[in-house]
């Protein structure tokens, strides 16, 4: 018989709700509970998810209920690694929400407690279950691509006043740059599909048209892969665009850009590129994200006793390079070298 797991979430933002409509639909879960700072507000989003679970008054309570064996955390990136560490040290499998934490020293801490405690973890970067990047991920085991020559990433997404975590993500001391609070999904999603990247330098533009951005909001960062392939990835907050999602791979076998592929060795017949209708990655809403095989996928995993493909002890790697980025950038481009150990 498949077990069952207690789940609890830290936070009742935007993205908590998606958590809370994964959990509840979940088979092999039970939301326990919620805590937020602001009384009333966790009760009220899970009440719209139908969902009649408990609002704990402090973190103490949630930590101390024995009933919990998953804690998702969902709230803002520079209280992350506390929640996670104290998790991780009473032996609940984690949540992470992206990004992991603002600094090197905050996703490290979160390693090591994870590691140390031995319990599962999973790193929402969630369009790795995007069906489009799901379906390149195949190609690219199949072969498709072969050996990578080029390959670049795109997240441009001009946030708007009116967005949830706007308040948040404008800000250097809460979102910390442009590539940690957004861009890490392209960051993520490039390394999953392409390979490491080594080394990076990087450019950066401060804001023209939203002036809240304490951060420059453009950042374009040139790539080198460990396998020799280079490659380039952009960040763009601050621009008059709808939101953009892209990610292209050259090889020497074929080509993917989006969800159109080219190869005249897999595919004789083709004379250009063919599309393959999917759920594309082209929207911010985390209403559109695909949060419920990433729960799926991480209940499989505890299950199993394996670690997810998202773990952090892979996430971190996504991490480390925006770090990178963020470093070559504020030294004008220097190159910098990515800490992947």
């Amino acid at each position: 018989m498949a077990s069952t797991y207690g789940a609890a979430i830290i936070g009742a933002g935007w993205v908590s709700g998606e958590y809370v409509k994964a959990f509840r639909d979940h088979p092999q879960t039970n939301l326990i509970g919620m805590y937020n700072r602001t009384p009333g507000k966790a009760t009220a989003l899970m009440e719209s998810h139908g969902v009649d679970a408990l609002e704990y008054e402090s973190m103490d309570d949630l930590f101390n209920d024995d009933r919990v064996q998953i804690i998702a955390s969902c709230t803002t990136p520079d209280v992350r690694p506390e929640h996670i560490v104290r998790a991780a040290e009473t032996g609940r499998h984690v949540v992470i929400e992206k990004p992991v934490a603002l600094t090197r020293e905050g996703v490290e801490q979160i390693r090591k407690a994870v590691t140390t405690a031995g319990v599962k973890s999973v790193t929402s970067y969630v369009l790795r279950w995007n069906p489009q990047l799901e379906t390149i991920r195949a190609l690219v085991d199949d072969g498709v691509v072969g050996d990578l020559i080029y390959a670049e990433a795109d997240y441009w997404h001009p946030v708007k006043k009116d967005y949830p975590c706007y308040d948040w993500i404008v800000g250097k001391e809460i979102g910390g740059s442009a590539f940690i609070a957004a861009g890490v999904h392209a960051v993520d999603s490039i390394r999953w599909l392409g390979g490491e990247v080594v080394e990076v330098s990087a450019f950066s533009a401060g804001p023209k048209k939203n002036l809240d951005y304490t951060y420059d909001p453009v950042v374009v960062a040139s790539l080198k892969f460990e396998n020799g392939a280079v490659g380039k990835l952009s960040t763009v907050l601050d621009a008059e665009t709808p939101y953009i999602f892209n990610t292209r791979f050259f090889g020497t076998e074929g080509t993917i850009q989006n969800n159109r592929v080219y190869s005249s060795k897999r595919y004789p017949g083709s004379i250009n590129y063919w599309e393959f209708p999917t759920v594309e990655p082209d929207s911010g809403d985390v209403t559109h994200h695909p949060f419920v095989p990433e729960i799926a996928h991480f209940i499989e995993c505890i299950d199993n006793d394996v670690e997810s493909h998202a773990s952090i002890h892979d996430a971190y790697k996504s991490m480390a390079v925006c770090f990178a980025i963020d470093e070559s950038a504020a030294q004008g481009g220097v190159p910098v070298k990515v800490n992947l150990v």
